[in-house]
């Protein structure tokens, strides 16, 4: 049977809608869930959950004209953009207390085994204690972790940051981090997929302009449901303490955070914006001048 259309017939309206579900057949273990709303909500794109205005008002005071790189540009360019950037505060962050947070990627895992994963903490030389307690009270005013008492428990380790050469005789200082190899162990893996640089590349190839943004403590971003944060607990010479948001070290952290990333920039080709790419928490823009990069900068910065 075949059927007609009259030109121009409408038969719905097509809005953005990104989903996909747990398969209970399948290790999938990301949902990726598009809430922006009714067709009729102006609001942004990226259901990012509103920060307070005091958190608004430090992210603008805290930045400034020399977080940015312009020694490139012409002064008109320089002043043009910096407008661009300054009047766009609420995007940037420079502190724990005032990184983003988004429900947007909800991250949820298929277990091996369903015994709970329970680690002694690892020593601490007694003369960095004192920087460590001040590193976690400090992600507990951040609201990144609490304290709590859990059947599941991963070590925190600490992994010596790289001296500054110009600093040869600063003391050393030391990234928290967490030893997850036992949970891994049961965690199936995901099959969301990472892109391919070398296809990356050959795409961002054919611009002659760029500019580069860095996601600010990128896993961090990504809330944690509250049925998982147990999961994640931790174990130090200090008490246990329970993550409310994604970590680095998880074997399917990297899926789901392209996850994330993946889908803002298909939102953005949706509205028009192509010359966008991103792997895990850098992002690439191309344009062919200066006036389509200023317009691709804000169209990523007001997602």
């Amino acid at each position: 049977m075949t059927i007609h259309f009259n030109k121009g017939q409408v038969f719905g309206e097509a809005t953005p809608s990104f989903l996909l579900k747990t398969n209970e057949n399948t290790n999938d273990n990301i949902v990726v869930e598009n809430i922006c709303g009714s067709p009729n909500n102006n609001t942004p794109m990226c259901n990012l959950i509103t920060p307070s205005e005091d958190i608004l008002k430090k992210r603008k005071d805290e930045l400034s004209e020399t977080d940015f790189k312009f020694e490139h540009l012409t002064s008109d360019q320089k002043q043009l953009l910096l407008g661009t950037l300054l009047d766009r505060s609420a995007a940037f962050s420079k502190s724990l207390k005032t990184i983003g947070c988004t429900d947007r990627v909800i991250p949820t895992f298929n277990f091996r085994s369903h015994n709970p994963i329970k680690t002694l903490p690892f020593e601490i030389p007694h003369a960095i204690q004192g920087t460590i307690k001040d590193e976690l009270n400090e992600l507990i005013e951040a609201g990144l972790i609490h304290r709590n008492i859990s059947k599941w428990s991963s070590p925190m380790i600490l992994v010596k940051k790289k001296q500054n050469p110009t600093k040869p005789h600063k003391p050393a200082s030391y990234r928290m981090a967490l030893d997850l190899r036992l949970l891994n162990t049961i965690l199936e893996n995901s099959t969301y997929p990472l892109p391919k640089i070398p296809t990356l590349i050959n795409e961002i190839s054919k611009y002659p302009f760029y500019t580069t943004i860095d996601f600010c403590k990128a896993y961090w971003q990504i809330l944690f449901p509250e049925e998982m944060q147990d999961v994640l607990t931790f174990t130090t010479p200090f008490g246990t303490f329970e993550n409310r948001r994604l970590v680095f070290g998880l074997t399917t952290a990297a899926s789901i955070f392209q996850a994330l990333v993946d889908l803002l920039i298909d939102e953005l080709k949706l509205s028009g914006t192509a010359g966008i790419y991103a792997y895990q928490d850098d992002i690439v823009i191309g344009a062919h001048s200066f006036q389509e990069m200023h317009y691709k900068i804000r169209s990523v910065l007001d997602i």
